[in-house]
């Protein structure tokens, strides 16, 4: 029981940390824009177009990746099994870095498209996205062991 109970542990312990440092690689690359918003310009002419619909696809990437988010935890619901403690643990471990990851991919897509067309408006946008899911799949030690004692 105490070993399950440590192993559950630092896997959370584990799971916050990545999570805490992929929110913290927003902050950075935040401050990155800032660092670079004076120096960059808007793109001109002939690109323009191009950009602008492009802004439409890292919109709809980002509606994707919603969807994919809340399509995984509910494919991979982690339903424990009796005796299978460890192995619910790994389940969780490996679903909460995923969703970790593809939370961030808003963030990096508005990050892209400053970088092309130089308007921070979008940026924030997709990065205030990126925050809110990254809020909203915290992962929190309530549920992982709400999870494992159902398991054991």
């Amino acid at each position: 029981m105490e070993d399950s109970t440590e192993k559950l542990k630092n896997a959370h312990r584990i799971s916050l940390m990545i999570h805490l440092v992929i929110m913290g690689s927003l902050l950075v690359i935040i401050a990155l824009v800032e660092l670079l918003g004076s120096r960059l310009t808007s793109a001109p002419g002939t690109y323009s177009s191009y950009l602008s619909s492009l802004r439409y696809i890292f919109y709809g990437i980002a509606v994707v990746v919603i969807f994919t988010i809340r399509r995984i935890n509910s494919f991979f619901k982690l339903r424990p099994r009796t005796g299978i403690v460890e192995r619910s643990i790994n389940r969780m471990l490996s679903l909460s870095i995923i969703t970790s990851l593809l939370c961030e991919i808003p963030g990096i897509l508005g990050l892209a498209y400053f970088l092309l067309k130089g308007i921070k408006r979008d940026f924030y946008y997709l990065m205030i996205l990126s925050a809110v899911l990254l809020l909203l799949y915290f992962p929190k030690y309530s549920k992982w062991q709400l999870m494992t004692e159902k398991g054991e």
